[in-house]
């Protein structure tokens, strides 16, 4: 079934040029106007069976603990004490998301390596909150990102890995 619509928290998975499977996870979405495009993290998912719902949410994804800015003010105080809670390193500041750029047109061109995995409740802001991204519009970017030394390359970027936990809006809900 090709992915017809991408809203914030869904999950993808697909399979690497190394056959092992990898998950992105959206934590924007454009589409006021055209060109919309989709940003989204990545996790530190790389096993030989498709991720389930849980399994994601049992994971990591590449960030930042960050300075407080414009968009921090937007989380609430209980996404910020349950940040703070998990990790509690980065207090005083907030969590935000290493961004993986893909624009909508792009996208329909490589959609069939994915499958939604399914929808999580996160945290507004993630991405705007992080501090630094890349454009990932084609396969051959994205794949070889996810596969070529990911925690090496996320690590040089200054991107370390930190619990989902921690940015899902109510930890019990999943859908």
């Amino acid at each position: 079934m090709k992915i017809s619509s991408i809203s914030k928290g869904d999950i993808l998975a697909f399979k690497g040029k190394d056959e092992k499977f990898k998950t992105i996870f959206c934590t924007s979405t454009y589409k006021e106007r055209s060109p919309h495009h989709f940003t989204f993290a990545g996790t530190d998912i790389s096993q030989d069976e498709k991720p389930t719902i849980e399994k994601v949410v049992e994971s990591n994804f590449w960030g930042i603990g960050n300075s407080v800015n414009k968009y921090s003010s937007f989380f609430k105080e209980e996404e910020i004490k349950q940040m703070w809670n998990l990790h509690p390193e980065i207090n005083p500041y907030h969590l935000g998301s290493y961004g993986f750029l893909i624009w909508r047109k792009d996208f329909l061109k490589f959609r069939d390596n994915f499958e939604l995995i399914g929808n999580i409740e996160i945290i507004n802001n993630l991405d705007k909150n992080g501090n630094g991204s890349m454009n990932s519009s084609s396969w051959e970017s994205l794949n070889n990102v996810f596969t070529n030394n990911f925690a090496q390359t996320m690590n040089q970027r200054g991107q370390q890995k930190y619990r989902i936990k921690a940015i899902l809006k109510n930890k019990n809900r999943l859908q």
